[in-house]
């Protein structure tokens, strides 16, 4: 790590990045400073040293995440004009005070299970799924596939009972929308090369992700509920070259033409 650089780059002195790289627990202003500088979200960034995400930083709702994974999965099939209007639907809802603090569930113990507990947890926590059902689909959503786990396979992931492949690491990478060479260090499992061609949509989806942590229950039923009016019946001569198949409703298909 060049520290001069990360020292210019945050506004850190470079004493003190000294000493954080060499066993000091960082400070939250430090964190703050260095996500940017890192590329990361801060958020992320507070997970990713096993710190304590802030009140402030802290969002989502434990309900909420299967109506995003759905959002998403409709979203994919879009042309790009819609695509827009769903990131401006998610963008203008509020961000709803809380009351309370909500009863989120528990996350993972990265200190007793590693770096699978620190993966689950940037999915499930930082981007408002919680639901491993709804991690699952994320995580095959975006990544056409190639990371098709269960449930269960997640939660084991979480626990440190179920190991770490490379693929499912690129997986992660791709879906939360981190660098997969910054994951693979991170996690200190090696990347086969080359990788997984980029692909411009999953890195879209990836960032509707993120934007989707601020929601409500409500408002992801709702944001999914006006995604969902978007679809329109596919023509039963239609090529799947010319339309998105999405979802099968008493004899029809509905999607969005492809353009």
């Amino acid at each position: 790590m060049d520290v001069a650089w990360l020292a210019s780059a945050s506004g850190i002195p470079e004493a003190d990045l000294r000493s954080v790289s060499e066993g000091a627990p960082p400070l939250a202003s430090q964190l703050d400073a260095l996500a940017p500088a890192f590329g990361f979200h801060a958020a992320d960034l507070y997970a990713i040293a096993d710190v304590p995400v802030p009140a402030a930083l802290t969002h989502g709702h434990p309900a909420a995440g299967s109506d995003i994974a759905s959002l998403v999965r409709i979203t994919m099939a879009l042309p790009s004009d819609q695509r827009t209007c769903v990131h401006r639907l998610v963008d203008q809802l509020p961000r709803e005070p809380r009351d309370r603090p909500w009863d989120l569930p528990r996350t993972d113990s990265q200190h007793d299970s590693g770096a699978g507990a620190l993966l689950v947890n940037l999915l499930c926590g930082n981007r408002n799924l919680y639901s491993l059902s709804a991690a699952a689909k994320a995580l095959a959503l975006l990544t056409d596939g190639r990371v098709y786990l269960a449930a269960s396979t997640i939660h084991g992931i979480g626990r440190g009972r179920v190991p770490l492949t490379p693929e499912r690491v690129a997986g992660f990478a791709t879906t939360l929308g981190i660098s997969p060479g910054d994951l693979a260090a991170i996690t200190s499992v090696e990347l086969p090369q080359p990788s997984w061609p980029d692909d411009p949509l999953t890195a879209e989806m990836a960032r509707l992700l993120w934007n989707c942590r601020h929601l409500t229950a409500a408002q992801a039923e709702h944001a999914y509920d006006e995604v969902k009016s978007m679809l329109v019946a596919v023509p039963d001569d239609a090529s799947s070259e010319e339309w998105n198949r999405v979802s099968r409703h008493q004899g029809r298909w509905w999607g969005a033409p492809r353009r």
